[in-house]
């Protein structure tokens, strides 16, 4: 599940008076915040409804978990390499121009996505729907910011775009589990095609450009960061079923290693870096990015691998998978719309810590699944975690942005998000080594058992490093 984002791309100051006489008439500013919404609603629903259908996509390309993770993580890396860097794009190119072009692609990847005919095909379209996502994905917010110069009026366009969002995380376990049931799992694609069309004309038709001004990317960072999570996450997925001490997983693991030292002395030497080593000098900043890693890995991981559990161990279908699943992203979002907004008075530090405590909470009742019997503990330990991660979730871009040094402002939310997208990978990676453990239960347990550390980890980062109150810089 890709969960709604705090863009790494800060949005332009819009170029006329925040006034309500600047502002487009309603005959435009309604279908190019349709346009934006539309995007965001493709891309998520896409990611949620995927995790129910994976066993029928092991079935049809006679496949391993390690495919499954493939199909998941091939989409995940690109993006993750690409939000660091989609703000100079769009600093060039210009948002719109981005945004139309983000969701062609993404569009044209679903038609090769849902047709594929071998699994090389699929992996490499998933790859190109995530490259896609990543452009798409840091030019929504920019875009409703220079439709909406109005403070109040944008307000509003940023909360339709939320709801929108918490909406295909709701959407996205049933609507994937009745398209795969029904038409089969390529059907969750090709969904895309027509969205993805009325979308783009939308876009073409009732959005304006963005200003535009130069920008310097980091290419050999860029590669070598690639280079490294790849090849880490390459290592994850096939030392299980190869065996960790075989050439193939000890050459990923050096390559691992080697292009990550590669890319810190590239960072370090570049006078135009993409990750400024300096932006980790707070430790306020430095914790809530390491928060929101756990949180992607225990969030995500979770959904991911109880999919497969339910499919596999228990033996349901995809639709009454989506059903069982239904309460952790219900749950996500009733504590983002309801419980954060009332407390968020109290601060980032005491969302973080309690919200990441009923989290690990809920993962701890699942290790009481012990098969299609206990599924009580399932339902309420799925709730309480997804409950759990929608009360810490958003205050992890709030707890980010106060703490990171003002000269890195812009990027501070890249970082956090691309730490996010890290933490997915890495939590398919491994917790799918575990799920197809001959002992399916104790596979299972041993993935809750790293679940409830990630949430555990963020009540001790948030108690340790983040300072107390609404301030968090250090």
């Amino acid at each position: 599940m890709t969960t709604l984002p705090d863009t790494g791309h800060r949005p332009h100051a819009p170029t006329t008076p925040p006034t309500r006489a600047s502002a487009a008439p309603p005959a435009r500013t309604r279908p190019a915040l349709a346009a934006v919404c539309l995007g965001l609603f493709m891309i998520l629903l896409d990611g949620s409804a995927l995790n129910v259908a994976l066993p029928a996509v092991e079935r049809d390309v006679h496949g391993s978990i390690a495919v499954l993770q493939w199909v998941v993580n091939s989409y995940t890396i690109p993006l993750a390499s690409v939000l660091l860097t989609a703000g100079s794009i769009a600093d060039r190119w210009g948002a719109r121009r981005l945004f139309a072009a983000s969701l062609a692609a993404f569009t044209a990847a679903s038609v090769v996505c849902g047709l594929s005919p071998d699994l090389t095909v699929l992996v490499v379209a998933r790859a190109a729907q995530g490259v896609a996502a990543g452009g798409l994905l840091p030019t929504t917010l920019t875009i409703i910011a220079r439709t909406f110069p109005d403070p109040v009026e944008r307000a509003r366009a940023i909360t339709a775009w939320g709801a929108t969002g918490g909406l295909a995380l709701v959407a996205g376990p049933i609507g994937g589990g009745v398209l795969t049931d029904v038409w089969g799992w390529r059907a969750i694609f090709l969904l895309n095609v027509p969205v993805g069309l009325v979308t783009l004309y939308l876009a073409l038709r009732y959005t304006a450009e963005t200003a535009r001004r130069a920008a310097r990317a980091d290419l050999p960072g860029q590669v070598t960061a690639v280079v490294a999570l790849a090849a880490l996450v390459a290592w994850l997925i096939e030392g299980g079923p190869l065996g960790w001490t075989a050439p193939v997983p000890l050459a990923l693991l050096a390559v691992a290693v080697a292009a990550a030292v590669g890319f810190v002395v590239v960072e370090l030497r570049s006078a135009h870096p993409m990750l400024p080593p300096a932006i980790f000098r707070r430790a306020a900043f430095t914790a809530s990015v390491a928060a929101g890693f756990a949180l992607q890995f225990g969030g995500y991981g979770l959904q991911f691998m109880l999919a497969l559990h339910l499919q596999r161990s228990w033996g349901l279908g995809a639709s009454a998978t989506g059903v069982y699943l239904l309460p952790f992203s219900a749950a996500w979002v009733f504590g983002t719309i309801v419980v954060n907004r009332r407390l968020v008075g109290r601060g980032p530090r005491f969302l973080l810590w309690t919200g990441a405590a009923v989290s690990f909470a809920g993962a701890l009742l699942l290790l009481a699944m012990t098969g299609p019997g206990a599924w009580p503990w399932e339902v309420v330990g799925t709730a309480l975690a997804g409950l759990g991660c929608g009360v810490f979730s958003p205050s992890l871009n709030a707890s980010a942005l106060q703490a990171v040094d003002p000269a890195y402002a812009g990027l501070g939310s890249a970082v956090l998000n691309t730490a996010r997208q890290v933490g997915m990978a890495l939590g398919v990676a491994l917790l799918g080594t575990f799920v197809a453990l001959p002992d399916a239960l104790l596979g299972l347990r041993i993935d809750v058992a790293l679940v409830a550390s990630c949430f555990l980890a963020v009540v001790v980062l948030s108690l340790r490093y983040l300072p107390r109150g609404i301030a968090a810089r250090r």
